[in-house]
């Protein structure tokens, strides 16, 4: 009996875990689909807008240092965007995964480090590298316009940005990405390395005020993005999740229901025995 009682609460708990993973698996595909026609219409206009930033880098490219040296940049900053919450899937840890191996390729006194998101700033801490972090805190879901102010006013100290999110690709895999935006590569091109390109231009009214509005606006719209698509990535992956999650629940209930039954044929088999020795007792 004791035994059948376990198993009972054990369907119980399963039941519980079915309703939240339910919950959690609807809540995340409403969000998706909420934010995923828009971040996938603004891709493509990002892109060619990075790659006016990119020629604008490129094509002048010793105007634009003397621009740098003048504001006085000089590091680059690696900003890993993660999440407040966790149940988000594979995505979030594959781009912990990605972030940790890219640091081998920087210099931790050319390079500085900002983590978003409490999920991100426990794995940095528990990590055991020696590099120290600035960490900043924004919601995982609609983000404050000063949120993005304020973070670009940090961008805007140095020369190169990169950040590392999720992106989605489509319901069933979303990928870890590296992308700048600061102009060095065209936004979220697979190409980290960039290309040298010859052309030149003239700018109106001045290269450095072309140049301020695109250190704060279009780094800005660029980093927003990145937000949306990390959260895109993190809803697509959650609802794989809790998919996945409520198949293994729902294997859990057939073992746990094919136990019940077995130990309610014992209980069934042992009165049986039992009436049939009292029937014995009584005849002898």
């Amino acid at each position: 009996m004791a035994q059948k009682n376990v198993i009972l609460a054990e369907l119980e708990a399963l039941n519980s875990l079915r309703e939240l993973a339910e919950s959690y698996e609807e809540i995340a595909a409403i969000r998706m689909q909420n934010i995923k026609d828009s971040v996938l219409k603004t891709r493509d206009f990002l892109a060619d807008l990075s790659d006016v930033f990119v020629d604008l880098k490129s094509s002048y490219n010793r105007e634009v240092k003397d621009l740098m040296s003048h504001l006085s940049k000089s590091k680059m900053l690696l900003v890993y965007l993660s999440s407040n919450g966790k149940l988000y899937g594979a995505v979030t840890q594959n781009t912990y995964n990605l972030f940790i191996k890219d640091l081998s390729r920087f210099n931790q006194n050319e390079t500085d480090i900002l983590v978003i998101g409490q999920a991100g700033r426990e794995l940095l801490q528990n990590s055991g590298i020696s590099w120290k972090f600035d960490y900043f805190e924004i919601p995982d879901t609609n983000v404050d316009v000063s949120h993005i102010r304020e973070l670009v006013s940090k961008f805007i100290l140095y020369e190169q940005v990169q950040v590392y999110y999720g992106k989605f690709d489509n319901v069933i895999r979303q990928n870890p990405i590296i992308t700048s935006i600061t102009g060095e590569t065209i936004f979220e091109s697979e190409v980290t390395i960039p290309t040298p390109r010859d052309d030149r231009f003239i700018f109106e009214p001045t290269l450095e005020k072309i140049f301020h509005f695109f250190q704060t606006q279009i780094t800005a719209n660029l980093f927003s993005q990145t937000l949306l698509e990390n959260q895109l990535a993190r809803h697509a992956s959650r609802v794989n999740a809790m998919e996945k999650a409520l198949i293994h629940i729902e294997e859990e209930g057939r073992r746990l229901g094919k136990e019940r039954n077995r130990i309610r044929h014992q209980v069934q088999n042992l009165k049986q025995l039992e009436t049939i020795s009292g029937l014995v007792l009584w005849q002898t």
